[in-house]
């Protein structure tokens, strides 16, 4: 029955298409419901329009009567903009006062007040009544509109300081680079000039310990030398001193005593003192070389053949320095400053007289015997020392140097956002409190989970790449981060972040969610993302009118 009801109203309608159309329908521009004003042209039957009416996908012609007929006759539901006919077709409600809006054409009618539509015009059939609410819902939103176009000024200005402070820093970058690039050639030029001398210092220390018997027994044999050179010297001065002492000891007893001479008598007195010294002085010494033999005589002779050698050349060594300090010097207050003073002037016009000068030659002043012999020093360990020390310096100079250039190679490297504003933001670090767990986010660093329980840490990822969109030139590129690769869930994939990013006054993190097991998501406002443009209200306001079926 209802097919053929449908069949004798499509024929009255075929029928009422071929009579020529009147005045009073030939004016008649009403556009259907449902038709956004911006699309009411496609609707519009005008006397030039044909007959039918053309569906917008092309796959049909139908009267112009059968437009919002509550019939779907287009397949993509373009002839039922204002009833529910079509499941893929979508109804739009004007909203005066407020912002237009789209809903699916399937809830027109279906006694529900669609909140989409605050001017109630998807519900007229007459089964409910639907107030209209656009005239309040339209200043609460303006009231939002102007709060948020505050908020993205204020941002905005921020986000100019993060340029410039993003402009500045990369130029610093820049600049510390060029310089590190120049320092990094010296530095390697000076590891390289260190290495040599320290290749020098471990050749000659390399020669110096090589211990074997040969080396020693020369050494061996030119300390004995040295030993019987200075001991030559010293018996030289002593027989000196010995017929110094004779000259003086037949001055003593041959001088005419009736003959007051104060000179003779000074230089007598003087030899007296000087006797008594010199006897108790060689005593002494004559003990200190007992002392000596003895205690050589008590060694361990339990070493074996090369020990003995090297001790042997140790005890060279101490005798040739003892010789030598045995040989008087300038500095001593012995017997030299006695006699030298008393009798140096007697003495001398003494040894003149007898002719004596000649044999007899001493010299008060023994400073070439105060100089240590270091020639026989034993190895160059000090001197390698300082010269790794000084290689190890510099090669840690290099180093720190390379990991600076690496580290400032990365930073210019990485995308810091169209106009580097997230410079600024660099490594700084947001706390998030959510129940039992401390959620905090290092940018460009790595996200952390931290329990308040027990302390313990997870890692959430670490800084992969921008997601807000494919490319980077599009507007919403830099609304959004990845962090990827972290700690693996038990039985599970390996925990990420997701952070999505809106305009704020201050960096805040608002909320942390789990979405999906072990994929986190973190929303949070910064002045980075802040538009550089004033807010423009207009397009919002109209930006569902550009909604195309």
């Amino acid at each position: 029955m209802l097919l053929f009801c449908s069949f004798l109203c499509r024929l009255f309608e075929v029928e009422a298409q071929e009579i020529p159309p009147t005045k009073s329908n030939q004016n008649d521009n009403t556009k259907p419901k449902g038709i956004a004003k911006s699309r009411a042209d496609l609707y519009k039957r005008t006397p030039e329009s044909p007959a039918y009416w053309e569906c917008l996908d092309g796959s049909a012609k139908i009267p112009w009567e059968a437009i919002n007929d509550d019939f779907c006759d287009c397949t993509d539901g373009s002839d039922e903009p204002g009833t529910s006919a079509c499941l893929n077709s979508r109804f739009f409600c004007q909203n005066r006062g407020h912002i237009p809006a789209y809903i699916e054409a399937s809830r027109v009618n279906d006694g529900i007040c669609e909140s989409e539509c605050c001017d109630g015009s998807d519900e007229f059939d007459g089964q409910v009544s639907c107030p209209n609410t656009c005239k309040q819902l339209g200043i609460q939103h303006r009231q939002r509109l102007k709060e948020l176009e505050r908020l993205q000024t204020k941002g905005g200005e921020i986000k100019k300081d993060y340029i410039e402070f993003g402009r500045q820093k990369r130029f610093e970058w820049q600049a510390d680079l060029e310089r590190l690039l120049i320092e990094l050639t010296a530095a390697k030029q000076r590891v390289q000039e260190r290495k040599e001398v320290l290749e020098k210092a471990e050749e000659k220390d390399r020669i110096l310990r090589q211990d074997t018997k040969k080396e020693r027994e020369n050494r061996s044999r030119a300390l004995k030398q040295r030993i019987t050179k200075l001991t030559q010297q010293s018996q030289k001065y002593r027989d000196q001193i010995d017929t110094l002492l004779k000259i003086l000891r037949d001055l003593k007893q041959d001088h005419n005593q009736n003959y007051h001479d104060m000179a003779v008598k000074t230089a007598i007195s003087g030899y007296d003192e000087f006797l008594k010294e010199f006897e108790e002085e060689k005593g002494s010494r004559q003990d200190e070389s007992d002392d000596e033999e003895k205690g050589d005589e008590d060694q361990d002779d339990e070493n074996d053949d090369d020990e003995e050698e090297k001790d042997t050349i140790n005890d060279a060594e101490i005798k040739a320095k003892q010789l030598q300090g045995s040989l008087p010097t300038a500095d001593e207050s012995s017997y030299w400053d006695i006699i030298s003073d008393a009798i140096k002037s007697t003495l001398n016009g003494f040894l003149e007289t007898f002719g004596l000068d000649n044999i007899i030659k001493f010299s008060l002043s023994s400073e070439q015997y105060q100089k240590t012999d270091d020639s026989f020093k034993y190895g160059q360990s000090k001197e390698v020392n300082k010269a790794r020390e000084a290689h190890k310096s510099a090669e840690t100079e290099q180093r720190d140097m390379e990991k600076r250039i690496d580290e400032i190679n990365g930073k210019l490297e990485r995308d810091f956002g169209r106009q580097n504003e997230w410079i600024k933001l660099d490594g700084q670090c947001f706390d998030y409190l959510s129940g039992d767990y401390t959620y905090t986010l290092c940018l460009f660093d790595k996200g952390t989970q931290k329990s308040a329980q027990d302390y313990s840490g997870t890692n959430l990822g670490s800084f992969s790449r921008w997601t807000g969109a494919d490319s980077s030139d599009h507007p919403e590129y830099y609304l959004s981060q990845i962090y990827e690769n972290g700690q693996r869930c038990w039985n599970g994939p390996e925990r990420s972040l997701k952070v999505i990013f809106e305009c704020g006054l201050e960096n805040k993190i608002t909320s942390v969610t789990e979405p999906e097991k072990c994929e986190y998501m973190m929303k949070m406002n910064t002045p980075a993302v802040c538009p550089d443009s004033p807010f423009d209200k207009k397009s919002k306001n109209t930006n569902a009118e550009h909604q195309e079926l």
